[in-house]
């Protein structure tokens, strides 16, 4: 089997909306998996990946439906979001390791994406 362009597109799809579907629904299970203890786990912190959460599940309804737009979102939005992971690492606001995490989800997206984009 090759590997398609629609094939990546689906698994961006897959990926945005599983990460964000976790998000919504168990952010604090969600948090421990990237690596962030619990006892660290705050209120803000529940309510900031519940907002990814929503643009990332918004987005990946919209993709899923055709919608060109939102499909050609998905690599600019992980652009910022990898700003913000590795500026998470620097400062050290989330374990380093919960920064990498994010970052290389978010890379395997940004994969998809330039193959998306460049297999035609």
């Amino acid at each position: 089997m090759t590997w398609t362009p629609q094939h990546s597109q689906n698994a961006m799809i897959a990926v945005g909306g599983g990460v964000g579907a976790a998000a919504m629904v168990a952010p604090a299970l969600l948090q421990r998996v990237f690596g962030i203890p619990a006892e660290e786990i705050t209120g803000p912190g529940l309510m900031g990946w519940r907002l990814f959460a929503a643009r990332n599940l918004y987005l990946t309804a919209r993709a899923a439906q055709g919608d060109s737009t939102a499909i050609a979102a998905f690599g600019h939005l992980q652009a910022l979001d990898q700003v913000v992971f590795w500026h998470a690492f620097s400062t050290r606001s989330v374990p380093r390791s919960t920064a990498v995490l994010a970052a290389a989800t978010s890379l395997a997206i940004v994969a998809l994406d330039v193959h998306r984009r460049t297999s035609r």
